[in-house]
């Protein structure tokens, strides 16, 4: 499975030209590649008021959606990010989005918004799990920025029910250090593999930099390649991960648990 990270440079509440920057980025990812992470609110960067929120959010049949359809179709890779999306009934969301080439799309709506911002009062919370989307064999659960704060949202239970956590983000670089400690560390304890796209470039909340991005194994390694135009690669390597996995049987000797909503 070889995956590919963009820590794409948004231009805020500008759908147009983060589209045509998002095609573009898209048609230099290498032709072998069979997944490809954009960061969160790929489209709009994030937007903290809510007059500006109501103009730009979209239904899931809007313009973002149709686009990316045509790029993973054309393409021939699955396209994971998050969107500002509305349901229509004066309800916003950060949303995320698995689409793949034959055209199936999953959803996942942010469950946990930054209270440090707005995020928290204009958008709304997701009230389900992060999903399980099964692709070319893997397994894979989509989450996004702030989720990864919260270990039992990822949690890798009934045991090894996924393989990679994909994270779409906008994590100032002022933080980057315990972004990095945390994305490790749900590899670790899950023995999974993590994917976390931010975005580059810079906007008022601080500065983000393509070294913020990162792929890591089920040991907490960062693993990627990083190309000259700033894209990351990884090879996912099933044999090593099955490995792992029974060499450490991360929830071997736990109890049951459950979430509750």
């Amino acid at each position: 499975m070889k995956i590919c990270s963009i820590p794409l440079d948004i231009v805020y509440a500008s759908p147009e030209d983060n589209i045509v920057s998002a095609a573009h980025a898209l048609s230099e990812v290498e032709s072998d590649t069979d997944v490809v992470v954009l960061p969160e609110l790929f489209t709009t960067a994030f937007v903290p008021d809510i007059k500006s929120v109501e103009t730009l959010a979209e239904r899931n049949d809007g313009k973002t959606v149709a686009a990316l359809k045509r790029w993973a179709q054309f393409f021939g890779f699955a396209i994971a990010g998050s969107f500002l999306a509305t349901d229509g009934a004066g309800h916003y969301y950060n949303r995320g989005f698995f689409v793949e080439p034959a055209g199936d799309v999953t959803f996942y709506d942010k469950r946990h918004l930054f209270p440090l911002s707005t995020e928290d009062k204009v958008y709304t919370a997701g009230r389900e799990l992060p999903p399980r989307i099964r692709y070319r064999g893997w397994e894979f659960r989509l989450v996004l920025c702030f989720d990864v704060r919260f270990p039992v949202w990822t949690r890798n239970r009934p045991e090894n029910m996924y393989d990679v956590l994909l994270v779409p983000a906008n994590w100032p670089h002022s933080r980057a250090g315990q972004f990095k400690i945390l994305l490790a560390a749900r590899a670790v304890e899950n023995q999974i593999y993590v994917v976390a796209a931010n975005r580059s470039g810079s906007d008022k909340y601080g500065e983000y930099q393509y070294s913020d991005s990162g792929i890591y194994d089920n040991l907490g390694t960062a693993i990627q390649e990083t190309r000259r135009n700033g894209f990351h690669y990884a090879l996912l390597d099933r044999k090593s991960l099955t490995e792992g996995r029974n060499r450490f049987p991360a929830y071997v000797a736990t109890d049951d648990w459950s979430i509750s909503l």
